[in-house]
């Protein structure tokens, strides 16, 4: 039986006892007339719940067989309740607008990353792999430090003065989150590049390393217009 089916008889059986019901501890086969209900009474609340459900009572008589136990009211508001829907997001709510600037606070997209090196920004990009992937290729002017190795020793030389943009390999490993919470972590103002080194490539971002991108074809960003 569903909770709405239960709350909604409660509802039901409060307003014709006038009186708070709490129904949590007591059995379906609880009688009706045991919590103070009468014939009549009962017959009350049976025809309210069927009206508020919006039933045809001619089309569904066998509904007005008078109940004699909670489980029998459970029942009959359990089948003809409609169903619960999700309810609607209101445009603009405060949670959702707080949700889509966060996610610009804290990301970071290659063609942004690429705007701001070219502008000069005072930005440093992280590289929070390993040092052999970070050998084979990374970002240009990317330093390496391997989430692992961070410490609060290991973080002490590094100004706090510019933005670090931390990335790992892609979508589908977390090591640039990793970093980017222990730096956000020793005070660091961080931001993680959404899609890492393989998004980088794939908007024809140049790389450095023993296998470094070769050829690069720089396109404009594709929201810009």
């Amino acid at each position: 039986m569903s909770v709405a089916a239960r709350e909604k008889v409660a509802g039901y059986l409060e307003e014709a006892l006038g009186k708070p019901v709490d129904l949590s501890p007591l059995p379906d086969d609880t009688a009706l007339n045991a919590l103070g209900l009468d014939s009549l009474l009962t017959i009350n609340v049976l025809v309210t719940l069927l009206e508020d459900c919006g039933v045809d009572l001619g089309e569904h008589a066998d509904s007005l067989v008078t109940p004699s136990t909670l489980g029998d009211l459970y029942a009959i508001a359990d089948r003809f309740m409609a169903p619960e829907e999700a309810p609607a997001a209101v445009s603009g709510e405060p949670h959702q607008l707080a949700y889509y600037q966060a996610k610009l606070a804290y990301e970071m997209d290659s063609a942004d990353l690429q705007a701001a090196l070219a502008d000069g920004q005072d930005l440093v990009v992280v590289d929070g792999r390993g040092t052999e992937a970070y050998e084979a290729e990374h970002i240009p002017g990317a330093i390496s430090i391997p989430h692992r190795s961070i410490s609060r020793e290991s973080l002490s030389a590094l100004s706090k003065a510019p933005l670090y943009v931390a990335y790992c390999d892609g979508i589908g490993c977390n090591a640039s989150t990793k970093t980017a919470i222990k730096l956000a972590t020793e005070g660091f103002r961080v931001k993680e590049l959404i899609g890492g080194l393989d998004w980088w490539k794939r908007d024809g971002h140049a790389t450095e390393g023993l296998k470094a991108q070769g050829h690069v074809h720089v396109a404009d960003c594709g929201c810009a217009g």
